[in-house]
């Protein structure tokens, strides 16, 4: 049963709570349609085990303001008021495999935090946020992705404490999750690829680690910027998702007022859905202790040095 909601804070407490929240899709199954086959040509031309296509190769392939719809601008919105896009791709992983393509070498099953991620603790609350949205069929062997409410404190939790989520669902399935949540792909023991659309997003104001052109996995980051150069002028919201400074607040409030976002509502499914039976060795009790102690330390670097 689909259960309606309205108000930011609601979804932001049960990101809190929960670690995710799994929503009505977002797009329709023609969509779906429309943008796996756009996606096909380019994902064909990689050979590598994890295939990705960014945002500069969705502008190239007109279908930037297919992904950036009215339901989706307006999920932003409604969780932050100053959203800045971090993430913008989509990217496929190979089927036969029996470990997490993500961390899946770390000891832990795959299981971590994003460590790009600088937590400000002062603030509290949700400060970064990833949506997914299924482009294929996941069932529990097709790479499903998993979270649990291991919360990050300065006193690190225990995993035996915490809920388990493994998130399947038909193509077009879409969640939020919080990145600083404990999470994992699971296995995509079968045989097909497991292809997702991902979409993350902060505040503008909160901390990122400095982009360095001599790192790969930055490309798609760099890639964001030659998109926001690109947005036509009039296109006030897109440009401010995509890190316009000339955007200024007030301009951005009309805009989103001549859309009538606001009264776009949405409905989640309930956590119970998905979760699971997941225990942990004392030995890996331990790892994650561990891990939570060195991702803290990592964020009180960053801020000290103030990464932006």
């Amino acid at each position: 049963m689909l259960s309606k909601f309205t108000v930011k804070s609601t979804l932001a407490e049960k990101l809190t709570k929960d670690s995710f929240v799994a929503i009505e899709p977002i797009y329709s199954d023609e969509t779906i349609e429309y943008l796996n086959t756009k996606f096909d040509q380019l994902f064909l031309q990689q050979n590598q085990s994890r295939r990705y296509v960014d945002a500069l190769d969705m502008l190239n392939l007109g279908v930037l303001y297919d992904v950036f719809n009215p339901s989706l601008i307006s999920l932003i919105y409604k969780l932050m008021p100053n959203p800045i896009l971090y993430h913008c791709h989509s990217y496929e992983i190979d089927g036969k495999s029996q470990k997490s393509h993500i961390a899946g070498d770390n000891f832990l099953d795959g299981w971590h935090r994003d460590i790009d991620c600088i937590h400000d603790f002062e603030k509290g609350g949700i400060q970064h946020i990833s949506l997914f949205v299924y482009l294929t069929d996941v069932g529990a062997n097709d790479g499903a992705f998993e979270v649990c409410t291991k919360k990050l404190g300065y006193l690190p939790r225990l995993f035996k404490s915490s809920k388990f989520y493994s998130i399947t669902g038909k193509r077009g399935h879409s969640f939020l999750f919080n990145r600083t949540a404990f999470h994992r792909a699971s296995p995509n023991k079968n045989n097909n690829y497991r292809r997702v659309l991902k979409i993350s997003f902060q505040d503008k104001n909160t901390s990122s680690i400095k982009l360095n052109e001599k790192i790969k996995s930055h490309k798609k980051r760099f890639n964001l910027q030659k998109v926001r150069d690109s947005v036509p002028k009039e296109n006030v919201i897109i440009r401010s998702l995509f890190g316009d400074e000339k955007v200024n607040n007030e301009e951005l409030r009309r805009a989103i007022e001549s859309k009538n976002l606001s009264s776009i509502n949405y409905a989640f499914i309930p956590e119970s859905t998905f979760e699971i039976k997941y225990s942990m060795s004392l030995l890996k009790e331990f790892r994650g202790a561990a891990r939570d102690l060195m991702y803290l330390k990592k964020m009180m670097y960053s801020k000290k040095i103030k990464c932006r």
